[in-house]
């Protein structure tokens, strides 16, 4: 687990540097990202159509089944076809931070390599590469996140295996912080300068960390919540193994 992020971080490191060299080029990706989230995908989705296909030239990138049109610039139109990119194709419910994401890892592995000729899995989707038709294939599939993984795996290990077992510790740990809380607050004015400085930044911190974590929590509880909701207006989206393992038990019940 710590082999993988520490590969994770270098591998973001390396992705970084090129956002920096190439900003510009970079910036007009972004752009386009966010006209397919924020233009293109909403209008498909309006019509009931899940997927496009893009074909990649210059001056413009040609959106079908809209017939719409992108412009691009030279660079953007030599960024796709320096990797042998000459169409693509992508789900309408891809953010524009999951395309921008696959479009850096692409060009930083490029198009040869066999993680994208075989399937890559990344950022909540799967992306291929076929030579013989120069097409780039991105499809949404469904990624349990870090923390939605931390609260299934409380829920295995506790007796209770379903939302009960959160309500039933909140008083406990609710009373242990709130113990806390005061009891540093009644040693604090009594401890030397130094100590009570020391006190305070590792509380600072730990606050901060506690609200990263709780909001983290919070985006990944939502991101469920909004594939489920996903899912009741396109059936072609599949289910995540946690949900048919919970269906089947509340079945089974």
């Amino acid at each position: 687990m710590i082999s993988q992020g520490i590969r994770t971080f270098f591998w973001k490191v390396y992705i970084f540097k090129d956002t920096i060299l190439k900003k510009r080029l970079y910036t007009e990706l972004h752009n386009i990202a966010k006209s397919l989230e924020e233009d293109i995908f909403l209008k498909l989705q309006k019509h009931g159509i899940t997927g496009l296909s893009i074909e990649i030239t210059e001056p413009a990138i040609k959106i079908d089944p809209l017939g719409q049109t992108i412009l691009i610039s030279k660079d953007a139109a030599d960024f796709f076809k320096g990797l042998n990119i000459s169409k693509m194709e992508m789900d309408a419910f891809l953010e524009s931070n999951q395309i921008m994401d696959i479009w850096r890892d692409v060009y930083a592995m490029e198009t040869t390599s066999p993680m994208l000729l075989g399937g890559y899995k990344a950022y909540c989707a799967i992306t291929r590469f076929t030579p013989e038709s120069g097409l780039l294939s991105m499809r949404y599939n469904y990624c349990e996140l870090d923390y939605s993984k931390a609260v299934r795996g409380i829920k295995e290990k506790s007796t209770i295996k379903d939302h009960r077992v959160f309500f039933r510790k909140a008083p406990r740990y609710g009373l242990i912080s709130g113990l806390l809380v005061i009891i540093l607050g009644l040693i604090y004015p009594h401890l030397p300068k130094q100590l009570s400085i020391a006190l305070s930044i590792i509380i600072g911190l730990g606050t901060g960390i506690l609200v990263f974590l709780s909001l983290q929590i919070l985006g990944s509880l939502e991101y469920d919540k909004e594939y489920l909701e996903k899912r009741l207006k396109t059936s072609p989206l599949p289910i995540p193994p946690q949900v048919e393992e919970e269906k089947l038990l509340q079945e089974k019940k």
